[in-house]
């Protein structure tokens, strides 16, 4: 049986981790094995991934979003993770149920592309969409961002189909087989902070003939902070800075 192996990144999220108690009984099931990369050092969390038996890692510290997940990848790959394996990417705010989890196991089993995604949430009502699925971002997208309009145009999930493709889904929540992540070499570094997302999902469309597959009917809630949208911040910076980036890089 292909196993799951769960990377969630902390920022300082001891509280969010601590008080998920889905992820306590998701990380009880025999194939799955969570793993927390703690980017503060806290030794709260650090005690509480040894009560739950989560790998901890907590080295190196201050690095990106992809840096992190590439570090957990290669934990992964020390701790057991082979081809036949799947490598999730999780935000430490996201929350989905043992039950959906279960679904995206029976899913996976005879799951046959490589790169997908699931239905993003707001809240547990489940009645509010993520626009979690988007077009890639174009140069008129430059402009966008500084007159505070959407950067990419979203997929209307109600128009969408189970297992229909789209060209880039939120890094809150992304499922590799992992041979696909490796022959990617993960998620680019040289994205600080934003874009990661994007530009692995559009090096596994073009490169490796591998788009975003979405299972519309397996659910999950983001509590997503959404800092880059006040220009005058930090977050706004590095996002735009990320968009220039991939503008550049994939030529769009």
């Amino acid at each position: 049986m292909n196993k799951c192996y769960v990377s969630i990144v902390s920022h300082g999220h001891d509280s969010l981790i601590i008080d998920n108690k889905e992820l306590v009984a998701i990380s009880s099931l025999d194939d799955v094995v969570v793993f927390i990369k703690d980017n503060i050092g806290s030794e709260l969390l650090k005690n509480y991934c040894l009560e739950q038996s989560y790998i901890y890692l907590d080295t190196p510290k201050n690095i990106g979003f992809g840096c992190n997940n590439n570090v957990v990848f290669d934990s992964c790959c020390k701790n057991g993770m082979d081809d036949k394996d799947w490598f999730l990417v999780v935000n430490p705010d996201v929350t989905m149920t043992y039950d959906d989890f279960c679904l995206l196991r029976k899913n996976l089993e005879e799951e046959t592309n490589e790169s997908l995604t699931i239905n993003l949430f707001k809240s547990n009502s489940f009645v509010d969409v993520e626009n979690s699925l988007r077009y890639f971002p174009k140069v008129s997208s430059v402009l966008s961002a500084f007159l505070g309009k959407p950067i990419n145009a979203a997929f209307d999930k109600n128009e969408l189909k189970n297992r229909d493709t789209v060209d880039w889904a939120s890094g809150a929540f992304l499922i590799f087989k992992c041979p696909l992540y490796r022959e990617l070499s993960g998620f680019d570094s040289k994205y600080f902070m934003y874009f990661e997302d994007v530009d692995i999902c559009y090096r596994a469309r073009y490169l490796r003939n591998q788009p975003v597959t979405y299972l519309k009917h397996i659910r999950a809630v983001h509590a997503g902070a959404y800092a880059n949208r006040n220009i005058f911040s930090i977050h706004f910076f590095w996002y735009l800075r990320s968009l220039l980036r991939f503008l550049l890089s994939s030529k769009k």
